[in-house]
């Protein structure tokens, strides 16, 4: 039996982005199909929820419109929810703080084409159909759900899904979706836009993309990703990203006269890492130890990035402490000899 708390839901479909406006209009929910839970929504499910705490009404508690399901992340509004024959259609506007405009940039690009509810399920709102056909044995017709928030998700809840049993025309179909996708992310990397945060989550789906390929079409899919040769002295996987974002920096106009002591700054963060579990970092982070640790080539973009993360980063460096995440953090990202060039390079460029 579902339980009545709080649970997750997907959706796939924006019909429309209104850039001038800032307007999105996306489906989060489809009636009279079975989903992955086994559910099925019924047209109506939603219509307490619109009324008690909708667009329209005059609750002080609104459905919130946010990012992976996180309230810290509210990333517009919802100003109009509606059911229609299909599902439970909405028009957000985005706001301007940085998640909103992270998101505003996705939309664009197409990296957003997914969508979450979180609700909670009511007990004697739902009924249980015997359908021996269906892996579960039946299915919960649902007329109504208490509805909280709608989501834009990067990649949603079923990502995970095994595509192993995938064949025929089925597989050349989703192969070629996959490559598009991949594509997309790129492209948006390469722009270099938005947050560390935005372009954090962007490399992530292009991981999830690339393993799934790679399930799908065994070692030809490394040639979707550029060919990337390996490397012995660490992980394929942090090799292959690595490259992967070196070889998107050489799309732009790149810079490597950074100084040698911000080199050893990366490098010794790489090492003080490792003595404490490879814990105080993110895969950004690590990614950008690397390029600077080697040498590589940065796009004005890049150094951007790293100007912002290293200015926010200062305050937590510590010398003394070799064991603090603050200090590793801020040596993986090349020290004060990083944040002096990237200073420096940024009011050069930008100067000429």
């Amino acid at each position: 039996m579902k339980q009545n708390i709080y649970s997750l839901k997907q959706a796939f479909e924006v019909k429309d982005l209104d850039q001038k406006e800032r307007k999105v209009q996306i489906y989060l929910s489809k009636f009279d199909s079975i989903d992955s839970d086994f559910d099925i929504i019924r047209k109506g499910a939603f219509t307490k929820s619109l009324q008690e705490r909708g667009p329209q009404s005059s609750s002080n508690r609104k459905i919130a419109f946010l990012r992976h399901h996180d309230w810290e992340q509210q990333i517009g509004k919802f100003l109009e929810l509606t059911e229609d024959d299909y599902g439970l259609l909405a028009v957000g506007q985005l706001g301007r703080s940085t998640a909103g405009e992270d998101a505003f940039k996705d939309y664009e690009d197409g990296i957003i084409k997914e969508h979450s509810i979180g609700f909670q399920y009511i007990k004697d709102k739902m009924t249980l159909v015997e359908d021996k056909s269906l892996p579960s044995g039946g299915y919960y017709d649902i007329t109504e759900l208490k509805l909280y928030e709608g989501s834009a998700v990067t990649f949603g809840a079923n990502e995970d899904t095994p595509v192993i049993d995938v064949k025929g025309e089925q597989k050349t179909e989703l192969l070629e979706k996959l490559k598009n996708e991949l594509n997309v992310c790129i492209k948006a990397l390469s722009n270099g836009k938005g947050s560390d945060e935005r372009l954090h989550g962007i490399e992530m789906k292009v991981k999830r993309i690339t393993a799934q390929l790679i399930v799908l079409a065994g070692k030809e899919s490394d040639s979707i990703v550029h060919s990337i040769p390996e490397e012995p002295q660490t992980s394929t996987e942090e090799v292959k990203w690595v490259q992967v974002l070196n070889q998107l920096d050489t799309k732009a106009e790149t810079y490597s006269d950074y100084p040698q002591k911000a080199k050893d700054n990366a490098k010794r963060g790489i090492r003080l890492n490792e003595d404490v579990g490879n814990k105080c970092s993110t895969q950004t982070g690590k990614i950008r130890a690397s390029q600077i640790s080697s040498g590589a080539g940065l796009s004005l973009d890049t150094i951007k990035r790293t100007f912002s993360f290293l200015s926010r980063a200062r305050t937590y460096y510590k010398p003394s402490d070799e064991k603090a995440c603050g200090t590793i953090s801020y040596l993986l990202w090349g020290g004060d000899a990083m944040l002096s060039w990237t200073e420096r390079k940024i009011a050069q460029i930008e100067g000429e």
